[in-house]
C-alpha cells in the first residue's frame, strides 16, 4: 500500500501516520518532497490489518493499493526516475553513468596501466572483478583479497570510484570495504540470501539481470535489496540467453524500455557480455543508449589478448577514447531528452 499524505503535512502528523503502521506490523518507506510526503507500507497484506483504515486520519489524502509485488521499486510508489550516487557519480535521470575496467583485477600493473588510461579520457568509476564466479573450477577465479587490496589502491592514487562483485556473504564486509557500488552478478541474480545481506551493506547496488530471468522476477529480486535497507539499486541488463549463437548473450533492449516504464530505478547495459566479441560492443552501445539506458558498464583491458578472462570482448584501454567519442551523441540525445 502507498499512503500519500496531504500537502505541506507536518512533521507530527507524519510520524502519527507512521507510528500506525508500524503497530498494524507494516515496515514504511518514507518520500519526502516539496509539496506531498509519500509511504510506502510494506507487510503481507493477508496476515495483517488492512491499511484502508488510514483513509480516516485527517494527514492522509489518500490510500493506494499497489498491484506489483516489487512495491519499493516500482513508480506506483515512487513517479520520479531515481538517480543514485556512486562515490559522488549520479547515474540516472538524465545523468549517464559510465563504468569501465577490466573483468578481472589480475595484477596491480595491469590495474595501473588501465587505470591511466581511462582516467585520461575521462571514466570516474572502475569496475574490475577481485572475486570472479566462473563456469570452470579450472578457470580464473579472481585474486580475492589481493584483488580488493588492489583496487583500494587504484582508488587512492587515480580518484576513482570502484564497483566491484561480491559472490558470497562471507565477503560482503571485505568488499563493502572498498567498493563504491557492490556489483550482483547474473549468477546470484536469484540469491536471496545473498541479495539481503548485500541490501545491508549500506552501498548502492549494480544488479546484473539472470540469464533466465524475466522481469518481474529481476524486479523482484530489486525489491530484495531495497526491502532490506538498501534504496540505491541500479539494475544491469547483461543479456539473455537464447536460442542465438552469434552472440555471447542476448542483448534485451525491449527489457530496458519495459524496466524504466514499471520501475524508477536506474538501468544500465553491459554491451560486452551481451556480445562476447569486440566488434558488436559499439553497436549494441548505441542501441541501449538509444532505447533510454542510464548508462553502460563495459570491460577494458590494456592488452585484451593476454587478460585471464573474457579476452575476445574487452576494448584495448588504449583506444578506449575513440570509443566514448563514438558514443558521444547518444549520450547528449540521452541527456537532451530530460530537459
Amino acid at each position: 500500500m502507498i499512503i500519500v499524505m496531504k500537502p505541506h503535512a507536518t512533521e507530527n502528523d507524519i510520524e502519527s501516520v507512521l507510528g500506525e503502521i508500524k503497530e498494524m506490523g507494516y515496515k514504511p518507506r518514507v518520500i519526502k518532497g516539496d509539496v506531498q510526503t509519500v509511504i510506502g507500507a510494506v507487510g503481507d497484506e493477508n496476515s495483517h490489518q488492512s491499511l484502508e483504515m488510514l483513509k480516516t486520519l485527517e494527514p492522509v489524502e489518500q490510500v493506494i493499493a499497489v498491484q506489483a509485488k516489487h512495491k519499493l521499486a516500482s513508480r506506483e510508489f515512487h513517479p520520479e526516475s531515481s538517480v543514485v550516487s556512486v562515490g559522488g557519480n549520479k547515474i540516472g535521470a538524465g545523468n549517464f553513468g559510465l563504468i569501465a575496467g577490466p573483468c578481472g583485477v589480475e595484477s596491480i600493473e595491469q590495474m595501473h596501466q588501465v587505470c591511466k588510461d581511462l582516467s585520461a579520457v575521462g571514466v570516474k568509476i572502475l569496475r574490475g572483478g577481485a572475486y570472479k564466479p566462473r563456469t570452470s573450477p579450472y578457470d580464473f577465479q579472481g585474486l580475492g583479497e589481493e584483488g580488493l587490496e588492489i583496487l583500494a589502491e587504484m582508488k587512492r592514487v587515480y580518484g576513482m570510484a570502484i564497483v566491484t562483485e561480491l559472490v558470497g556473504v562471507p565477503y560482503v564486509e571485505k568488499v563493502a570495504e572498498v567498493a563504491d557500488m557492490i556489483q550482483i552478478g547474473a549468477r546470484n541474480c536469484q540469491n536471496f540470501n545473498l541479495l539481503e545481506v548485500a541490501g545491508a551493506a549500506g552501498k548502492p547496488v549494480m544488479l546484473k539481470r539472470g540469464m533466465s530471468v524475466t522481469v518481474k522476477e529481476w524486479l523482484s529480486c530489486a525489491e530484495y535489496l531495497m526491502v532490506h535497507g538498501c534504496p540505491d539499486v541500479i539494475l544491469c541488463e547483461r543479456g539473455i540467453r537464447t536460442f542465438e549463437t552469434a552472440t555471447r548473450n542476448t542483448l534485451d533492449l525491449g527489457a530496458v524500455a519495459a524496466v524504466k516504464k514499471e520501475s524508477h530505478l536506474p538501468v544500465i547495459i553491459d554491451p560486452s557480455h551481451a556480445a562476447g566479441r569486440l566488434d558488436l560492443v559499439l553497436p549494441l552501445s548505441k542501441a541501449g543508449i538509444a532505447v533510454g539506458a542510464d548508462g553502460i558498464v563495459v570491460e577494458s583491458h590494456p592488452c585484451p589478448h593476454k587478460a585471464l578472462s573474457d579476452a575476445a570482448q574487452q576494448i584495448p584501454s588504449a583506444a578506449f577514447g575513440d570509443y566514448l567519442k563514438a558514443i558521444e551523441p547518444y549520450v547528449e540525445l540521452y541527456t537532451q531528452s530530460f530537459k
